[in-house]
């Protein structure tokens, strides 16, 4: 029939073919722009799964980074901008550099690592360029601002939950200025501001800061159960939350308080680490184990039976993954701690320290002994800890504070005293011990 129309006609059935087609193109592929709901279909549902870029950036028009990102070169626009970051940040350019931040995430939204070590640069580099531990702590937000914008950009990603809870806990709680910091994020440094409380930004619930890591950490086990992270083992990934509610409780106790709050922040931890880490399962090759099987011979039976594998291989493999994550210390840990002697001994010898700084040493001496006693009843209800670092440091640092106070006294301390096998046991640890000892307290 085609051949039976003149040319004339022939066009014009092209042309109305033509229009015909393209009505759908445009329906599905019209690009979308800024404001909600625009594009076509396709635009659309690139907006309601996250998956594409609508935006060319806070890019300069007129520079050759704009050309790059109109030629399709988006990954070598990133790079230029990443190399002028390093630039702004040795010049110490800062407005510069957040500027430019946010043109590089613009690019690239969904690049994971872009997010991830721009938000390392704010958090860790940037910080440690100030002098006042404000202005440190300032950038240590924006870093932790800029990985909650990551995660929001990014929501079914768990690598960028990770890092902000990471940043919440360890970056303000374990730096130099953790004192500080962790105050700070309850109460900002800029009050006129926040009107004595904290950045609502980053602390809404006004929570500890190891609290506020431990939801974040939560958020990035949920997002894990969907799609691989790539950070680490999955066992040491999922237990986070459960270190988190650790590293609180010894949070509190670093800063002198031991009272019921600490020992409940110790039997929570507890019940985190055991009830709830240690029930999560793990596939290991073609079936699954969890840390606390061992302790239920039912469980050890289910796990043999569905994996046909004999005994000790089972054994092996869930001591593998104890070993990998210190499941059974931190356990032993936690279960210590919630101890009423154990909040005792931490509190007589914290007072004891206070009280020779005060220069009360007979009152010293008598709270010291009586810590560094409970201190032996705690190694001798639980053993694994006698190989922790940090509690052989408590206990030999309790030691030293007490033989200073005989020399101050000018009187033979008793040959026998709370902790001596301790003592001996430990002596190549005491020559460096003794040098901080000394540094603080004289050597006379």
């Amino acid at each position: 029939m085609i051949e039976q129309l003149t040319a004339q006609q022939r066009k014009l059935a092209y042309l109305i073919g033509m229009v015909v087609l393209m009505l759908p193109i445009i329906v599905l592929g019209m690009p979308a722009t800024d404001e909600e709901g625009s594009g076509g279909k396709l635009a659309r549902l690139r907006q309601e799964h996250d998956l594409g870029e609508s935006t060319l950036g806070k890019v300069d028009p007129t520079s050759a980074t704009m050309n790059l990102v109109l030629l399709g070169m988006r990954g070598v626009a990133v790079n230029l901008l990443r190399m002028q970051l390093d630039t702004q940040r040795d010049q110490k350019q800062w407005a510069q550099m957040r500027a430019t931040t946010e043109s590089v995430i613009l690019l690239q939204p969904h690049y994971i690592q872009v997010w991830r070590y721009l938000g390392w640069n704010l958090a860790y580099n940037v910080s440690a360029e100030w002098d006042a531990v404000e202005d440190r702590y300032f950038w240590v937000k924006e870093g932790a601002k800029f990985f909650m914008q990551g995660a929001e950009r990014n929501r079914l990603d768990p690598e960028v939950y990770w890092d902000t809870g990471n940043t919440l806990g360890k970056k303000i709680g374990r730096s130099d200025e953790w004192k500080q910091f962790r105050r700070f994020f309850k109460e900002d440094p800029d009050k006129d501001r926040y009107d004595g409380g904290p950045d609502s930004e980053i602390n809404p619930d006004r929570k500890d800061n190891y609290l506020a890591a431990k939801d974040w950490f939560k958020k990035a086990n949920d997002a894990e159960e969907k799609h691989e992270q790539h950070i680490m083992m999955d066992a040491l990934f999922r237990s986070y939350p459960a270190r988190s509610q650790l590293d609180y409780a010894d949070a509190l106790q670093r800063e002198g308080q031991f009272d019921e709050t600490t020992r409940k922040a110790w039997d929570d931890a507890y019940r985190d680490w055991v009830e709830d880490f240690g029930y999560m399962r793990f596939k290991t090759t073609d079936y699954p184990i969890f840390m606390e099987a061992p302790a239920s011979e039912s469980a050890m039976e289910q796990i043999i039976t569905a994996s046909g594998k004999d005994r000790a291989s089972i054994e092996r493999e869930i001591d593998f993954y104890q070993n990998v994550c210190n499941y059974r210390f931190w356990r032993t840990k936690a279960h210590a701690e919630k101890q009423l002697n154990t909040t005792r001994m931490h509190s007589d010898l914290f007072e004891g320290e206070d009280l020779f700084k005060k220069g009360d040493i007979d009152a010293a001496q008598e709270v010291l002994e009586t810590g560094l006693q409970r201190f032996k009843t705690m190694l001798e209800t639980y053993v694994e800890l006698g190989s922790d670092d940090i509690t052989l440091e408590e206990g030999l640092w309790g030691i030293m504070l007490w033989q200073k106070i005989y020399q101050l006294k000018n009187q033979v301390q008793p040959e026998e005293f709370p902790l001596k096998g301790l003592w001996e046991k430990e002596l190549n640890r005491v020559p460096n011990l003794q040098h901080d000892f000394n540094r603080k307290y004289g050597s006379s």
